[in-house]
């Protein structure tokens, strides 16, 4: 019998609930009834399924290293392939969910892994907690697992199955959850509840007796009662008035609803299960005494002393007893996305305090940020205007001063930060080309059908690059200005719109405005000559519109990679001119030439006063040299 059937054959939802023992204690909960308070009191069912979900949201990697090493990211494998698609009828978002819910509710969890053909787990089934006894064992702690599927106990090996527990201070083959830990609040909600429903199906009154001062014959009695019942039992009879005969009299034996104060009991009820799961009022959407200000408090606290412990015990024990069934030749690791907002922020403030004051390399800040390391990045980038200088006509430095290596590589980095900064705006300016590119071909065959010249409007043309180019151009120019501030004395504090951006942004749109009619006037060319080649051979309308088609696909493949990256590095350039001049202590910049540089660029390396600096970068098309500050 297949294991799906063996299974569902056992799981079957079954009420839990207490049997009216009139005056006797309430059994106490088993396992099967810890999980079954899930589906019987709304409020376990509504604190552990937000639990379960958000923990279940979380998406998990796995890296090549580990997190006290250097580690990259894989992006395919069969562990996360399993992880994802856990079995033929859930997803393994599902399984998470189900895992955590059956630790939250019974205090552990059991993932039954069958292998495949190539003897690795390939399915991850959850197996309900109750039906599964471990074996222990004096030497080996647990020696194996039984299933029980009704009459029949499956023996599975411990090597088939991975036990989640949360601790159990008195049996260490267990496990305590927090229904168990909550059971009396639990029992009272359930009864509460219970009794509040039997409150309104019986005469809406607590239960109460008639009495009469003699014995009354059975035909009395029983008329008394059905006549009680029929007038006065039911919700529909509640609150008529009765008109007690023959010295019969009414009298109340318990206590109303009202003396009972289960309003004040069940919230209290409720009170004390948020506490016992540590989760905050506001995440279960309860909005009294609660602010924005303790709501986004409530959020870090569910976040972090909720649902990041939950993840980190998941992650150690896939890292622990899921990995090593998989033969990989290197070490590999299970992590999860940071879930904490907070934690996200805290860590980029401080990459970029700590690569600013130079107590961080950039390796060491993009490691902090699950980033991979960057080329020329294991060095320290201290403000230039804390680099040591000997005082004028005083001390002169050792002609082989370590700093002086230190600096080169200091520049080296620096032009990384540059490269990479205008490459992160170059892939969305290549995209707009792209799309500039396919607008003006099909303009152009349109024209080429109709046959009206020319087939590029350049008054169009011109304006589709500007359109194209200013988002890119302008959050690159924004940011390298800041850069440049930044590098010369870190935390400036410039705003957004201070004289040097707006003096970049309006040296932008001029320069914009000039190599939107060259880009414009060069696809005109590209396609006039091309097609006089065409007519000139004789060639029919659909080689010549073939023609077309072959001009954009060049401008598309080739142009719009090296327009973009002249532009950004032009723009970046320019950017960082008007940053070095805004601080007031550079006058001079210095020609950095990029690693392979051509002859061209090699001749223009040394310094130049920084008024005279504008427009020399791009030197080529796809240069990529840019200008250091001279302190």
């Amino acid at each position: 019998m297949p294991f799906w059937d063996r299974f569902i054959k056992q799981v079957k939802r079954t009420k839990i609930g207490f049997a009216g023992n009139s005056g006797a204690m309430p059994p106490e909960r088993d396992l099967r009834g810890y999980l079954g308070a899930y589906g019987e009191l709304y409020s376990i069912y509504g604190i552990a399924l937000r639990i379960a979900t958000a923990v279940s949201e979380v998406k998990w990697r796995l890296y090549k290293g580990n997190e006290r090493s250097e580690r990259s990211q894989i992006a395919s494998h069969p562990i996360l392939t399993l992880l994802d698609y856990a079995n033929e009828f859930q997803t393994g978002q599902e399984i998470i969910e189900l895992t955590q819910l059956q630790m939250d509710l019974a205090g552990r969890a059991y993932w039954y892994l069958p292998k495949n053909g190539l003897g690795v787990p390939g399915e991850i089934w959850v197996l309900p907690p109750h039906l599964v006894k471990i074996v222990p064992s004096e030497k080996e702690f647990i020696v194996g697992y039984t299933y029980t599927n009704g009459s029949e106990k499956i023996p599975l090996g411990k090597d088939e199955i991975i036990r989640f527990p949360l601790p159990d201070p008195l049996n260490p083959y267990g496990g305590i959850g927090y229904v168990q830990a909550s059971a009396i609040e639990i029992d009272s909600e359930v009864n509460a509840s219970k009794w509040t429903r039997n409150f309104f199906y019986n005469s809406a009154r607590a239960d109460a007796a008639l009495e009469v001062d003699r014995t009354l014959s059975d035909d009395e009695f029983k008329r008394l009662r059905l006549q009680w019942a029929t007038e006065h039992g039911g919700l529909s009879n509640a609150h008529k008035i009765a008109i007690l005969e023959d010295g019969v009299k009414y009298k109340q034996i318990q206590m109303s609803q009202k003396d009972m104060d289960f309003v004040q009991l069940r919230k209290m009820g409720r009170e004390n299960l948020l506490f016992a799961f540590g989760i905050p009022q506001s995440v279960m959407g309860v909005s009294e005494n609660v602010n924005r200000a303790n709501a986004e408090a409530g959020d870090y606290i569910f976040a972090r002393w909720l649902i990041k412990p939950r993840l980190t015990r998941i992650r150690n024990k896939l890292n622990e007893q899921l990995l090593p069934k998989f033969k990989t030749g290197v070490k590999i690791e299970i992590d999860f996305d940071e879930v904490v907002p907070e934690t996200v922020d805290q860590k980029k403030a401080l990459a970029e305090s700590g690569v600013r004051s130079g107590w961080m390399t950039v390796n060491e800040a993009r490691k902090l940020n699950n980033l991979d390391p960057a080329p020329n990045g294991d060095i320290f980038l201290v403000p230039l205007n804390m680099i040591p200088t000997p005082a004028k006509g005083k001390i002169k430095p050792p002609p082989e001063q370590p700093k002086t290596k230190l600096y080169e590589e200091q520049k080296a980095a620096i032009w990384q930060m540059y490269i990479t900064k205008a490459e992160n705006y170059e892939k969305p300016l290549i995209k707009a080309l792209n799309q500039m590119f396919s607008e003006q071909e099909k303009e152009a065959l349109k024209k080429l059908r109709a046959k009206p010249t020319p087939l590029i409007d350049l008054k169009k043309a011109k304006q589709q690059f500007i359109d194209a180019a200013t988002p890119s151009l302008t959050g690159l120019i924004r940011e390298t200005v800041s850069d440049a501030l930044d590098l010369i004395e870190p935390e400036h504090g410039s705003k957004r719109d201070d004289p040097a951006t707006m003096a970049a942004l309006t040296w932008m749109r001029t320069r914009i405005g000039w190599a939107a009619e060259e880009v414009g006037e060069e696809t005109a060319r590209l396609l006039a000559d091309t097609l006089a080649i065409g007519y000139e051979a004789g060639e029919s309308m659909p080689h010549l519109a073939t023609r077309v088609r072959s001009t954009f696909d060049f401008c598309s493949r080739s142009r719009a990679i090296r327009i973009a990256r002249t532009e950004t590095i032009t723009a970046a350039n320019e950017g960082a001119l008007k940053g070095y001049e805004a601080s007031g202590v550079v006058d001079r910049v210095e020609f950095f030439p990029a690693p392979g540089a051509c002859d061209d660029c090699l001749d223009l390396v040394g310094e130049y006063p920084i008024g005279e600096s504008h427009g020399m970068i791009a030197v080529h098309p796809n240069c990529k040299c840019i200008f250091l500050p001279v302190v």
